[in-house]
């Protein structure tokens, strides 16, 4: 799973001029801590999880952006731990020097979306958009209340609005996200 830049990042290259919704519902099925929970509606405990994808792309609305940033997100975690994953965690699973593979794998994912929040130049339009979205008038089947979404948006506008500028992920650097970004919309863009 990537982070949250780089979700929008990804999002962006499919859709630069989306509605605000649109981009809440690319970032806020991540809102939950509960690890099972979060398999759950990310398709992980599933046996073809693509295909449990395409199940959710005949369930959704397709005119609701909020639901169509939702399956975005979920496409874009799908092929991020399929591609990015395994790599990260070949390299540090047997690591001496790194203790945990995947709290190392999760801080240089923050990072680079820090560096993307400070860096990207449409980066402050979108996150007005976000911020200012009205989430009340969000109808949805998904699993997420309003309550949920509006908590994680300030939690996540948050950690990136006092984030360092300076933030930089050695393993993710811009043109390798930026690969993985424009790969990954294409993929999308192709599957719908």
């Amino acid at each position: 799973m990537p982070s949250t830049m780089i979700h929008l990042l990804a999002a962006y290259e499919i859709n630069p001029e989306a509605s605000d919704l649109f981009w809440v519902g690319n970032f806020v099925p991540d809102y939950t801590n509960d690890r099972k929970f979060k398999d759950e509606i990310h398709f992980r405990n599933t046996s073809n999880r693509m295909e449990a994808l395409r199940q959710l792309r005949k369930k959704i609305d397709n005119n609701n952006p909020f639901e169509t940033g939702w399956l975005v997100h979920l496409f874009v975690d799908a092929c991020w731990d399929e591609i990015m994953i395994p790599a990260f965690k070949e390299k540090y699973i047997n690591n001496s020097a790194c203790e945990n593979w995947f709290v190392k794998y999760r801080e240089e994912t923050g990072l680079a979306s820090y560096y993307l929040y400070h860096h990207i130049d449409w980066a402050p339009r979108i996150w007005a958009q976000i911020i200012n979205a009205d989430l009340s008038v969000i109808k949805t089947e998904l699993p997420i209340t309003q309550y949920d979404m509006d908590s994680y948006r300030e939690r996540v506008y948050k950690r990136h609005s006092e984030s360092n500028i300076n933030s930089i992920s050695l393993e993710y650097n811009e043109e390798k996200i930026f690969n993985f970004c424009k790969n990954t919309a294409r993929k999308y863009m192709e599957w719908l």
